[in-house]
């Protein structure tokens, strides 16, 4: 392969959008693919650090002040005001899906988080759709033709988010083995379907019903009210009110596909609120989640009553 970043249409948007100090410094990076990039950080007075399928990388560019403000004025397109309620909550969602975490020193008004005064950390995380993914998972979450309630659960950079999103898709398109279901999805960090101008930038199917940038649990409540979703699906759920209105799902007869940070069955015991939804079996379905040699692959699947299942 040749050096640094090959051209690929996937992400030529978000290669515009990059400083050109930044670009420069990924072009000249040997034997690197978009392909293998899972993100990109950015620390005032620190090297950029690109994450990667195999592990760390460290550019020779020293990320300075003046580098991420003008990163910042890139991403938001000179346009603060569009942008403003996304900043509210720590991110930036760009056109192609992909997402930028912000911190820093940040300021509040009327209680508020109101933004951040000095951005100290930027993590620009790749959004990428792969379709298919989620068939070998899908003899788990699916049984006597209807979905499982299901929570899949992995430590962050693993994949959740990836195989959430293919598992719309497959069940929005029929491709399931079952019959087209509608889906209202609650995406209320913008990273399963990242709608620009009420499109999906991701492909979540043609039967998907989505709110972004909403709490999920308001979220979750709008779509049964308003939709009819036979299948919600909603991404790092954990709060009370996250399970509350999971539960409201199952009183409304509707399916339930959610996701939550965890890396074995005990922690996610340990959580409040979702370990009581797990004890009282309410997920007929625990996926936990493992990357092998470059592959999403579930590493344990248990029933509701917590019985380890053959995968």
């Amino acid at each position: 392969m040749a050096a640094g970043l090959m051209k690929n249409d996937a992400f030529e948007k978000l290669r515009a959008l990059l400083t050109p100090a930044l670009a420069a410094a990924l072009a000249a990076e040997p034997d690197l693919s978009w392909d293998k990039l899972q993100e990109i950080r950015l620390r005032v007075a620190q090297p950029v650090r690109l994450c990667l399928a195999a592990g760390e990388r460290t550019l020779p560019l020293r990320w300075a002040a003046a580098l991420q403000e003008q990163q910042l004025r890139l991403f938001l397109q000179n346009s603060v005001y569009a942008y403003e309620e996304q900043l509210k909550q720590g991110f930036v969602t760009l056109p192609g899906g992909h997402r930028v975490g912000l911190v820093g020193e940040a300021w509040f008004a009327d209680g508020r988080l109101g933004g951040f005064k000095q951005l100290a950390s930027m993590n620009i995380r790749l959004a990428r759709a792969l379709p298919g993914v989620a068939k070998p998972f899908l003899p788990y979450i699916l049984a006597g033709g209807r979905v499982l309630r299901t929570l899949l659960a992995a430590p962050p950079g693993v994949g959740k988010t990836t195989l959430l999103r293919d598992l719309v898709r497959t069940l929005a398109e029929g491709e399931a083995g079952i019959a087209p279901l509608n889906i209202g999805l609650a995406d209320e960090r913008m990273e399963i379907a990242a709608v620009a101008d009420g499109v999906p930038q991701l492909d979540v199917g043609s039967r998907c019903d989505v709110i972004s940038a909403c709490g999920k649990a308001q979220a979750v409540m709008i779509l049964l009210r308003s939709m009819g979703p036979q299948v919600v699906v909603t991404d790092e759920v954990g709060s009370r009110e996250d399970c509350q209105a999971l539960c409201a799902a199952l009183n409304a007869g509707v399916a339930v596909l959610a996701s939550a940070h965890g890396g074995s069955r005990e922690e996610l015991l340990a959580r409040p609120w979702l370990g009581d939804l797990l004890r009282q079996g309410f997920f007929e379905r625990l996926l936990l989640l493992k990357r092998a040699g470059g592959r999403l692959l579930p590493a344990a699947v248990y029933d509701a009553g917590g019985r380890a299942l053959l995968c």
